[in-house]
């Protein structure tokens, strides 16, 4: 850095530190101004580092534009630009594709950098979409088909004969169409310093939460359409269930999916010699398994008990059970005019998925309840 650098982030520094000032003393109007006067000062700040560098010989000039361009082409500032209606450079506009046509606005696919760190934000949330079998699409609606029934075998052939068609395979067919989901975002018009960290705050809080909530809410609904709650008492009864009704070809990725009070219920079954029926997962410390099933367990609230004491059990593969066709990208679209009466632009965040059964045979609905005791005579 020499002295003209220097110069220019002090003043950087300084402005910054009023900004901030006014924006606490509600001074918006100001606040505003003297952003744009630090938003000049760091172009006249990248003028003064290419120049430096030039005359140093450390890099070319081609290198140069291309970390410009790597530095300008950020997800979030670029969402922070249109949400300030403000103009995008080139290497930004080549980062904006317009999504699925709106009545009101443009919708925009939320950049590459943007979805990345939206997904690791949704590892922190539980997500029913690790159970079901999760398909990307690119069309809005569509059909997917699978077999019925699975009991044939290869066909034998001589080489370089031609392979006999088998006698009667079985398919279902179901036909999907995406749903869009969305949530408008109120959002401050002044975001000052790291656009990224307030923007994941906003995305986070209002829209990633709400997101996973209403999947799963649509999954488990899924996995229950059409199907008559099995009534069973006790783990005993579960333990037969499994190996009596359950195809074993759908315990190879099976699982147990119940809730808080489910859970409970089984954990607190002992064996004739005081022990927890329940054993640990040795692939997952925070789980337990029974019948070699890990045991997959979501609150109350978003998977209810079927009555007082009955809870809900998905047994066996949901994944054969249960597609989720889903539109990878996120979409978004941003209106200063629609709070006009706040200091706030309103971002519309939007995904779009379909939840349709495919296999109803490969996994069982229990309605699940505590063993009965028998009172000693």
């Amino acid at each position: 850095m020499n002295k003209k650098m220097k110069e220019i982030y002090a003043k950087i520094q300084k402005l910054n530190d009023l900004a901030n000032e006014y924006f606490g003393n509600g001074d918006i109007e100001n606040a505003e101004k003297t952003i744009e006067q630090i938003e000049a000062l760091e172009k006249e700040y990248v003028v003064a580092e290419k120049l430096y560098n030039r005359e140093k010989g450390k890099i070319t000039e081609e290198d140069i534009n291309n970390s410009l361009a790597e530095k300008k082409a950020n997800g979030f500032a670029v969402i922070a630009k249109l949400m300030k209606g403000k103009a995008l450079t080139d290497a930004e506009n080549a980062i904006v594709v317009e999504g699925e046509p709106a009545e009101s606005g443009t919708n925009y696919l939320i950049p590459e950098d943007v979805r990345t760190e939206i997904r690791e934000l949704r590892r922190t949330y539980k997500s029913a979409k690790e159970l079901v079998n999760v398909i990307p699409v690119t069309s809005l609606s569509g059909s997917t088909n699978f077999e019925t029934e699975d009991d044939g075998f290869l066909e034998d052939f001589e080489d370089g004969a031609a392979i006999g068609e088998s006698a009667n395979p079985k398919f279902g067919k179901q036909p999907w169409a995406i749903k869009w989901k969305g949530k408008l975002i109120y959002i401050s018009n002044i975001i000052l310093g790291n656009e990224k960290a307030s923007l994941l705050s906003y995305l986070d809080k209002w829209f990633v939460r709400k997101a996973i909530r209403t999947e799963n809410r649509d999954i488990f609904a899924t996995l229950k359409k059409d199907k008559t709650a099995v009534q069973l008492q006790g783990l005993d009864a579960l333990k037969k269930h499994i190996t009596k009704e359950i195809d074993p070809s759908c315990l190879v990725d099976g699982v147990i999916v119940t809730n808080q009070t489910g859970f409970a219920l089984m954990d607190e079954e002992k064996d004739n010699n005081g022990r927890g029926m329940l054993q640990p997962n040795p692939m997952n410390a925070t789980e337990k398994m029974f019948q070699s099933l890990p045991i997959k367990v979501f609150a109350d609230k978003e998977l209810p008990n079927i009555e007082d004491g009955k809870a809900p059990m998905f047994v066996g593969s949901t994944k054969a059970g249960c597609d989720f066709m889903e539109r990878e990208d996120l979409q978004f679209a941003v209106s200063e005019h629609f709070a006009f009466n706040k200091n706030q632009t309103t971002m519309r965040v939007m995904e779009g998925y379909d939840v349709v059964h495919a296999d109803k045979e490969a996994y069982t609905y229990i309605s699940y309840e505590s063993k009965e005791v028998v009172p000693q005579a």
